[in-house]
């Protein structure tokens, strides 16, 4: 029956499109205490800082915005589109919700795509020391409803 269910997640899981992001919200339904601590970064105010203009840019929403109708940079910017892997059936089997699409969100490509040497307004960027600072206050998530 795993096998099954692992099959159709990796039949249902395409290319993301924009009615893929489920937002933070969505996630903070289960994972509250990471929601709290992504509220208190950055990531969470990422949009803030655009123009009107900007915010309708592609060019500066790319790293601003999770999705076109996801300001700023939420869960799925990094974890990847929820869609498929947030039902609680699926993120109790870990190996289940990564073939549905969920990932760690600590590979250097996720974090490298937008803070790069020539991105205009950011500091120098350490990769090293940001994953070690998300590491040391990144909080337990909750487990999905039904997980206990």
């Amino acid at each position: 029956m795993r096998a099954l269910a692992l099959i159709a997640v990796c039949l249902l899981a395409a290319p993301a499109a924009a009615d893929e992001y489920i937002g933070a919200e969505q996630c903070a339904a289960c994972h509250a205490e990471a929601y709290a601590w992504w509220k208190t970064t950055a990531h969470a105010r990422a949009g803030r800082v655009l123009s009107p203009a900007e915010q309708r840019d592609p060019r500066c929403t790319s790293c601003h915005a999770t999705a076109i109708d996801q300001p700023h940079v939420q869960c799925e910017a990094c974890h990847g589109p929820g869609q498929h892997y947030w039902p609680a059936f699926v993120m109790v089997d870990v190996h289940l919700a990564r073939a549905a699409g969920l990932r760690s969100g600590a590979e250097p490509a996720t974090c490298n795509g937008c803070h790069t040497a020539d991105a205009p307004g950011l500091r120098p960027f350490d990769l090293a020391a940001a994953l070690a600072k998300m590491k040391d206050h990144t909080p337990p998530t909750t487990p999905a409803k039904g997980a206990e």
